[in-house]
């Protein structure tokens, strides 16, 4: 077993980002325990305890945490001169931790002097890492999308030709609404809006209309589930005046056709849902550089169904909103898993539950909503608490006029929001 020495246990701390007390707490320990591991003048080794707690804590961190553990120690290993003994989940974390160390070095050369190559492997990364996005629990990504957002930032303060600094600018401006997505899923709405302010102020820079358009889109989806949806429609109908491509346009008509539905201005809606089958606007781009990206940054054709149904559902069109919700679940279930957002597919179904309700097919709703309260925990994204509420009420609505069927259905939805799911939600709208 690896020997824990007070500098060891002062960089996993340090690489872990806790303080500590944080640190402290997640070992179980005291924090006067921990704290004699950090005094400046004679610091105390960690005790028998304290050594196992420590190797199982940097087992279980991720491959980043554990890049920057061994980087805040020079590379360098620090333990008994015997070799151990590996095992295959062993090795398999050595090979994880080697890639990771050596990728933390290669962004820290090639940052002191950019290059193409950087700039392409980082425009890469935030493809793959928007396509991961939507299918993907966002633990599962976010900690690269940091990664490539600390070395956007670190090549970015050191001088570069300007057509680099062009393309670092527009790459961080893409990292930028990722981060905003994830911010807001996480629940923080003020970080949120601080990296929406970071994408527009970059758009900006780099005279990208496509990124404005974007910013705009995610600025109006961040105002709809924040229950402003007036607010929303402003933005995504500013969003439109920027030149873009057909996907990001359409994006920008669906947010703004249901955020109007939401804010029983039926009419807009109305209007906004028939210009979404208007044929591409020539004067309009037909590619977009924001678009390429694919997954989060793509409107596929069963997202903007989805956002039809949904639209529908508000409108209390409820034979529309059946059909159009129950298209998107099948084109969701039958499609590619890596095109398949669990996000969206579950208030897809709630979507539909709303509109048998609608119809009093009690048995059509249930069916329903038994998917989404079946969903494993990591798939529970929060969205779901305002669409779950929404159809409770109307669930309760119906058990008023004595329909048992409804009660019990409105009982079902009330157990699942008293739970208040708490996991990191992927890529929905």
């Amino acid at each position: 077993m690896e020997f824990w020495t007070a500098r060891r246990a002062a960089a996993l701390c340090a690489a872990m980002g806790c303080t500590l007390a944080e640190f402290a707490e997640y070992l179980g320990l005291s924090r006067s325990t921990v704290a004699k591991w950090n005094r400046t003048t004679n610091p105390r080794n960690p005790g028998r305890e304290a050594q196992d707690l420590l190797t199982v804590a940097l087992t279980q961190a991720s491959p980043a945490v554990r890049a920057r553990f061994h980087a805040d120690l020079g590379g360098v290993p620090q333990g008994p001169t015997q070799p151990l003994e590996v095992t295959t989940a062993d090795s398999r974390t050595q090979v994880a931790d080697a890639a990771a160390q050596a990728e933390l070095l290669a962004n820290d050369v090639a940052a002191l002097g950019s290059d193409a190559d950087l700039i392409e492997y980082q425009r890469s990364e935030l493809g793959r890492i928007a396509v991961a996005y939507v299918h993907s629990p966002l633990r599962a990504v976010f900690a690269d999308l940091r990664q490539v957002q600390n070395t956007l930032t670190q090549a970015l303060r050191t001088p570069q030709r300007p057509s680099q600094t062009r393309d670092l600018m527009f790459l961080a401006g893409v990292a930028s609404i990722l981060l905003a997505h994830a911010s807001q899923n996480l629940g923080d709405h003020g970080a949120a809006l601080k990296h929406l302010r970071a994408a527009a102020t970059l758009s900006t820079a780099v005279d990208s209309t496509a990124l404005r358009a974007w910013t705009c889109g995610s600025s109006a989806l961040f105002h709809e589930w924040s229950r402003q949806p007036s607010a929303a429609v402003t933005a995504a109908l500013k969003g439109l005046q920027y030149n873009s491509g057909p996907q990001t346009r359409q994006r920008l008509l669906a947010i703004a056709a249901r955020s109007a539905a939401r804010a029983q201005r039926p009419d807009v809606a109305r209007d906004l849902l028939a210009r979404l089958n208007d044929p591409p606007d020539r004067r309009f781009a037909s590619e977009d550089s924001v678009e390429d990206f694919g997954g989060l940054l793509s409107f596929p054709a069963t997202k903007k169904t989805y956002y039809i149904g949904g639209t529908y559902a508000l409108l209390g069109e409820h034979d529309k909103a059946e059909r159009c919700s129950a298209r998107a679940i099948l084109e969701y279930e039958q499609g590619l898993p890596q095109e398949r957002s669990y996000g969206d597919l579950a208030l897809a179904r709630l979507n539909h539950a709303h509109a048998c309700l609608g119809q009093d097919d009690l048995d059509g709703a249930a069916a329903s909503v038994a998917r989404v309260l079946d969903l494993p925990e990591e798939e529970q994204i929060s969205q779901l608490n305002g669409a779950v509420a929404s159809l409770r009420d109307q669930a309760c609505q119906l058990g008023d006029r004595r329909h048992r069927a409804a009660r019990e259905l409105a009982d079902k939805l009330t157990g699942y929001l008293s739970h208040r799911p708490r996991a990191l939600p992927s890529g929905c709208g």
